[in-house]
């Protein structure tokens, strides 16, 4: 892709799971623009998605990847996705990421875009985000969704008791959570990961069956909880995520195997309890 390297990005690291097909595919495409790139991956029914079933936005509009000079001037991002089906896309990691974040949870990232489209309608750009697409805004760009089975764990979360998720409940963290990066934001940073990179997070309840299903099973099924959940939680704002530091999850980090790891205070914080 013209200008832009991938060769020193691991797929394989967990925080990639959800995009990392995708990547190795564009990995290896040759000088073209990102965007056509990303659009090869649609025509040839990548994922699932063939002529007939291909990725729509919430308008129903068919979604392409096209140049960044393809939106109008003045014209807000997320309203001219959701009335045109048409995401302008620039030859970076940062847009590299958002393609892949559609391939991945195509039925949550068009509730998010159709979530902003219809605050911007009610209140335009220039007047402030407000709480609503300041949420968003946040979860699109650096959201994490934890798959959770256990009540504790989440209130564990919820209340940044880190030692107790981490340290004293290491194997339930394991068994009974499933990480999935979603934020296009988050999985740049992640490409050159760093100990204090801390996810906006939304737990979603699930219940052990989920954790028998395939991968690809659980990502379809992550994908349309979190979209059923906007669809149903219209007071969404951002005290409804809970920061993480994602390198302290198990599996995700080689040093974070001792307790010690965890007695950062700069980067696992103590904090309020969060009462959702």
């Amino acid at each position: 892709m013209a200008g832009l390297d991938l060769t020193h990005i691991d797929w394989g690291q967990p925080w990639f799971a959800g995009v990392a097909h995708k990547g190795e595919l564009l990995a290896s495409a040759g000088e073209e623009p990102l965007c056509d790139s990303l659009n090869r991956l649609l025509t040839a029914g990548e994922g699932g998605h063939g002529a007939r079933g291909r990725m729509r936005v919430a308008s129903g509009k068919p979604l392409v990847f096209v140049p960044q000079a393809d939106l109008p001037e003045g014209r807000a991002y997320e309203a001219h996705i959701h009335q045109t089906g048409r995401v302008p896309t620039r030859d970076n990691l940062h847009d590299l990421f958002n393609g892949l974040v559609w391939f991945a949870f195509p039925q949550t990232k068009a509730r998010l875009n159709a979530m902003q489209a219809r605050a911007l309608k009610k209140a335009p750009a220039a007047e402030g985000r407000g709480s609503l697409r300041d949420a968003v805004t946040i979860f699109d760009e650096n959201g994490l969704v934890l798959a959770c089975s256990s009540d504790e764990l989440a209130q564990a979360l919820r209340r940044f008791d880190w030692r107790k998720l981490f340290v004293e409940r290491r194997t339930a963290t394991l068994m009974q959570t499933e990480p999935w990066a979603i934020g296009h934001g988050l999985l740049e940073k992640l490409v050159r990961p760093y100990k204090a990179i801390t996810a906006h997070t939304l737990i979603v309840p699930v219940d052990d069956s989920y954790f028998r299903a395939s991968p690809q099973q659980r990502r379809t099924t992550v994908d349309r909880l979190v979209a059923d959940w906007l669809d149903n939680w219209p007071f969404f704002t951002a005290r409804d995520l809970c920061p993480l530091p994602v390198l302290g999850l198990p599996g995700w980090w080689p040093d974070n195997t001792t307790p010690g790891f965890y007695d950062d205070p700069e980067v696992f914080r103590p904090g309020r309890t969060r009462q959702r």
